[in-house]
Order: C-alpha cells, then structure tokens, then sequence
C-alpha cells in the first residue's frame, strides 16, 4: 500500500516538472526578445566558417601567386646571367680586337718606316710541344720569297732578329729562329765592337750563346750591351738587333769568353714578321735603340 503510494508521488512529481519546463519553454520562445536568435547562431557560424575559408583561400592565392612570381624572377635572373656573358663574351672579343689593331697599327707604321724592300707575314704555324722550333708563315714563291730570306720583327718599339727562311713553297714558307741549334750567326757587340758567333740552344725558353768573344773584351762588357749582326761571312746583313748580354762565362781554361744572350724579340708573343726582300743595306741607327 505504502509502495503505491510513493509511486503516485514520483509519477506526479514528473508529470508536474514537465510542465513546468514545458511552459517554460513556451513563455521563452513566445517572447519578442528572443526573435532571430537561431537565426544569428546559425549566420554566426557561417560567418565563422567562410572567414576560415576566405583566409585559407586568399593564403593559398597568395602563396600561388608568389610562386608565379618566383618563377618569373628566376627567369628573368637566368636571361640576365645569360646576357651578362654575352657581354662579357663581347668585351673580350673587343680587347682582342682592340689589341689586334693596335699591333697593326704598330706594324704598319714600322713597316711605312723600313727602307729596304720587305713583305709582311704572320705565323700560322707552331709547333706547341717546341719539339720542332721552326714555325710557318703565310706567305711563300708568289709573294717573292726565296731561301734564306732574312726574317725580323718589330716589337715593343724594338727591330731585331727573327731567323731565315729554309723552305719556301708557293703560299708559305718555313722560318729556322735563331734559338734553334743549328742556327749560327756571326754578331758584334755594338759598342766595343768585338766579334763572336751565336747559337742557339734549341728552344726559346734558354738564352742563346755567344761564343769566341776575345777575354780581352773582359773590361768592356756589361750587363744588357746590345749585340747585333756583322755581316762577315754570313748571309745576314749587318746591323740586325739580336739580342742583350745577360751573364758573362769566364773560365780559366777557356781560351775565349761566352756570353749569355736574351733575344730582344720575345718569341712568345710573335706573331707578325717581316721578311726582307730587297738587298738594300739595313742601318746601324736601330729603331728603339738610344
């Protein structure tokens, strides 16, 4: 009986809070102060979500974009890289230009200076292992060169001595230097005029020799005296630079001195000659020589 009665109690205590919370809930949604409220939640979490995607959006553009521009600045870094090597190619190819002509120039100037019959040739041929010290010219029979035709040079403001010719064939002609050892040329030192013989060792990267200078010249030669050509028994004219006294050789049992000799044609940077034709005497009054 008691349990019947707590039950009743329970049943009507629910019914009697569902009521309540449901008149609650009416007097809450029935008023004008509450108008749109599901409305604002709802537009608010939209707005929350298209702000979220706006931003990731206009990141993601952004991001797009500056890889774009990336892209187009490394291209047009790589073009500039390009055109900067091309102008550099092109400056030094001006710098060669500019050099060639100024050897020109230089060339024909001394070339409008010599008073003696002579053509002018380049080297078109070396040997780069200097096994065979005898190089190529670019002109030959049909320009009126013959064997043993003088070769000299004119370089740095300096005439001097290059070498003969020993084989000519109708376009060119092979040139025997004065460094090669089988080169012998009768000299004289300009200014205490005593008379050798000078050899070559073979190579341009050794002095040349001169030998059977008399010991009593001993007093009278110094450090860079200027030797030229005799012309005594030789088929070189007198008076040809050919080089300056580096070291003086006096041995006790050598019956005459040696000298050692720099060619005063650097052979390195040869590459323009001049080759003597004529039989005109060449001056002793050296160009670049005081």
């Amino acid at each position: 009986m008691r349990n019947n009665e707590k039950l009743t109690v329970r049943i009507r205590f629910v019914l009697s809070a569902s009521l309540l919370v449901i008149s609650f809930l009416v007097l809450l949604f029935s008023t004008r102060s509450l108008t749109g409220v599901p409305e604002r939640i709802g537009i608010s979490i939209i707005s929350f979500f298209q702000t979220g995607f706006s931003r990731v959006s206009l990141f993601i553009s952004r991001s797009i974009a500056s890889i774009s521009e990336l892209r187009i600045l490394e291209q047009k870094y790589e073009e500039l890289l390009a055109r900067t090597d091309q102008l550099r190619l092109i400056e030094r190819d001006f710098s060669i230009i500019k050099n060639e002509n100024i050897a020109l120039k230089e060339q024909l100037g001394f070339s409008a200076d010599l008073s003696y019959e002579h053509v002018a040739a380049q080297i078109i041929g070396k040997d780069p292992s200097n096994l065979y010290s005898s190089f190529v010219l670019n002109k030959g029979i049909q320009d009126g060169i013959t064997k043993n035709s003088i070769v000299i040079a004119y370089q740095d403001g300096i005439e001097g001595l290059v070498g003969r010719v020993i084989e000519v064939s109708p376009h060119a002609c092979l040139v025997l230097p004065i460094y090669d050892a089988s080169a012998f040329i009768a000299i004289r030192l300009q200014q205490s005029r005593y008379e050798g013989l000078i050899v070559g060792q073979g190579t341009n990267n050794q002095n040349l020799l001169a030998r059977y200078i008399k010991k009593r010249a001993l007093p009278t030669l110094g450090f860079g005296d200027l030797i030229v050509t005799s012309g005594l028994q030789s088929i070189y004219p007198s008076g040809l630079m050919v080089g300056r006294v580096m070291n003086i050789i006096d041995l006790p049992y050598m019956t005459s001195l040696e000298l050692e000799v720099e060619p005063v044609i650097d052979f390195d940077r040869l590459e323009y000659v001049f080759i003597i034709t004529g039989s005109a005497a060449i001056s002793t009054e050296f160009r670049g020589y005081q």
